[in-house]
């Protein structure tokens, strides 16, 4: 963690205009830029040139690596300005003084139906999540990672995401990863039946109360008037 503290560089690439496929440069050269060649987000790479003919062709991205923060620029003139200016202290302090009051902060631990439904939208949404720090990231941000409870949340969910194996409401993947089982929806379906139930239980007891408080002022009256002699009323 110190030495992405003490993060201050920048990373420039090019990629073709509406695609995934990216150029590291490694090298200028007066006719061009060499450098490294990725598919996707994958490891893969190859080395290649680029024509400064070429550039054209190709969307610029610059990635300043400042401390823990990765600040993008996607014009050049951008990063000129801002960085002429030193930009990257402003979004660096704001976080530091986010993170200093995120930390200040008790972290609760949420319930075991709230994240096994958090996981079940995520999977609905196209979006799953796959592991603890995702989960933890869903429920509390990125600052998390900086929480003096961290630790002790990164346990409490590893073992909850267990509790949810061993009950047949997710199941491990490749690597570990998380994948939502059939069981899940029986689960929330459960709980939302006993939801249901205990919502019409808590109704009937609110009538059951206004009733008695009725029948309760109707008796006083009746005992008041059998105790008071008309002619005083």
């Amino acid at each position: 963690m110190a030495r992405v503290r003490q993060r201050d560089y920048f990373v420039v690439n090019f990629g073709p205009k509406d695609d995934r496929q990216r150029f590291l440069v490694r090298h200028v050269m007066p006719e061009g830029f060499t450098g490294l060649w990725f598919q996707g987000n994958g490891p893969n790479s190859e080395q290649r040139t680029i024509a400064n003919a070429e550039l054209t062709n190709f969307e610029l991205l610059i990635t300043h690596y400042f401390g823990e923060l990765e600040i993008r620029y996607s014009w050049s003139l951008e990063f000129i300005i801002k960085h002429s200016f030193r930009y990257e202290y402003l979004p660096y302090w704001r976080e530091r003084l986010g993170r200093y009051f995120f930390n200040r902060r008790s972290l609760d631990e949420k319930r075991r139906i709230h994240v096994l439904r958090l996981v079940m939208d995520s999977h609905l949404n196209g979006n799953p999540l796959r592991s603890t720090v995702d989960i933890m990231s869903e429920l509390y941000g990125e600052r998390w990672l900086h929480h003096p409870q961290q630790e002790q949340l990164h346990r409490y969910y590893d073992l909850m995401l267990d509790s949810f194996v061993e009950a047949g409401e997710l199941s491990r993947g490749p690597g570990r990863a998380m994948e939502i089982a059939p069981q899940a929806l029986n689960t929330l379906d459960s709980f939302s039946e006993d939801e249901r139930r205990h919502g019409g239980t808590m109704s009937i007891q609110r009538w059951m109360l206004i009733v008695t408080l009725f029948v309760g002022f109707a008796s006083a009256v009746q005992a008041y008037r059998a105790l008071v002699p008309a002619h005083a009323l």
